[in-house]
């Protein structure tokens, strides 16, 4: 066989396993909506179905090793156990804890795999076997409470404890298998790369997942004021960069890191957190609100991406993300004085106004 029809055949067979994983990805906001909707049946069966396909995928995409392939199938298996959880916990289902144990397992892979991932260094993601036995301890934990709407604490606790352990294992070993190229691996040890301006993005971060916790508690008022804290410190984490002359590569990414948590995920939540908590909304118009909700996400990841490959002095290129954590308070105390909550049947348009300005080609000059 010619090289050239083995390499058709091998972008055939990538082809195929995008699809696949893509697919999964797809699956797995389906399972989302369902249970939104209450429709358990229909999110139990697409779950295992999705879990199904992804453990035939592994088995098949083992004879065929693809650095790429292997990152987004991570991410595909992430989405569906993450988003699975969290909305399982927002309908009262599983308590919130448990959600967030596991979201935050996987966000410390995925945050410290994104560090590593560095200009001279390249990856082969690889999950630790604990990672894939913690995986599948978190399928089996989440399907009884869609059965039955209870928690086998049993199996919980069994699938909990193995995230937490393999969380740290991550961390020690690391799932991302550095290959090295021009500098030494020391160079990229987190204490070497962490200054002080970070210690203020690693706060914004924390108070971004310390307002998440509040929307979905519908504790709305801490939740805005919470994100208006989130403002301050990445407003000083720039700041201080400067003034300390610690600007790099590693700050500008930790920080668009960090903004994707606290102005794009926790606003997301909190409007469909106070959509939920209105009475009077109706199924179509919650429907559109997810969909809105995740377009905003959407812009605002993209801005972030765009952001951190251009280098515009003295302007932003779109609405910087950072608004977000004042606009949407903002919004959000106004209307509870002149309208309250009925404003929040709005909330998709203006979420859906402010995607399209993070990723316009409007320029906003730096602070």
């Amino acid at each position: 066989m010619s090289a050239s029809i083995e390499m058709k055949l091998k972008i055939k067979k990538e082809k195929i396993f995008f699809t696949v994983t893509l697919l999964r990805c797809i699956l797995a906001l389906i399972v989302g909506l369902s249970l939104l909707l209450n429709r358990r049946n229909t999110a139990l069966l697409l779950f295992i179905l999705t879990a199904f396909i992804g453990f035939l995928e592994s088995l098949a995409a083992g004879k065929h090793p693809s650095a790429l392939r292997s990152v987004i199938d991570f991410f595909a298996d992430k989405l569906l156990v993450n988003l699975t959880a969290i909305i399982l916990a927002v309908k009262g289902i599983i308590p919130i804890w448990v959600a967030l144990i596991i979201l935050a397992r996987d966000l410390i892979t995925i945050i410290i795999g994104t560090i590593l991932i560095y200009k001279d260094l390249r990856t082969e993601f690889k999950p630790t076997v604990l990672g894939k036995i913690s995986y599948f301890f978190q399928l089996m934990a989440l399907v009884q409470p869609m059965i039955s709407l209870q928690v086998d604490w049993y199996i919980m606790g069994t699938a909990l404890a193995l995230t937490v352990i393999s969380g740290i294992y991550s961390l020690i070993k690391s799932e991302f298998r550095l290959i090295r190229r021009k500098m030494e691996a020391d160079d990229y040890r987190i204490f070497s790369l962490l200054k002080f301006a970070d210690i203020f993005t690693l706060f914004n971060v924390a108070l971004g997942l310390i307002s998440i916790v509040f929307a979905m508690s519908n504790n709305f008022d801490y939740a805005a004021y919470v994100l208006l804290v989130a403002v301050v410190f990445d407003y000083l984490d720039g700041k201080i960069a400067a003034v300390m002359q610690q600007q790099n590569s590693f700050g500008k990414e930790l920080d668009s890191l960090s903004d994707t948590v606290s102005f794009g995920v926790a606003p997301a939540i909190f409007g469909f957190s106070l959509m939920q908590y209105v009475a009077d909304i109706k199924p179509f118009q919650l429907t559109f609100g997810i969909i809105a909700f995740t377009v905003f996400l959407f812009c605002g990841v993209l801005r972030l991406a765009r952001y951190n490959i251009t280098d515009m002095k003295g302007v932003y290129r779109g609405m910087p993300i950072t608004l977000n954590g004042i606009i949407i308070p903002a919004i959000y105390f106004i209307g509870s004085i002149f309208y309250p909550l009925a404003y929040a049947k709005f909330f998709p348009y203006i979420y859906l106004l402010l995607g399209i300005l993070m990723v316009s080609s409007l320029k906003v000059k730096k602070l």
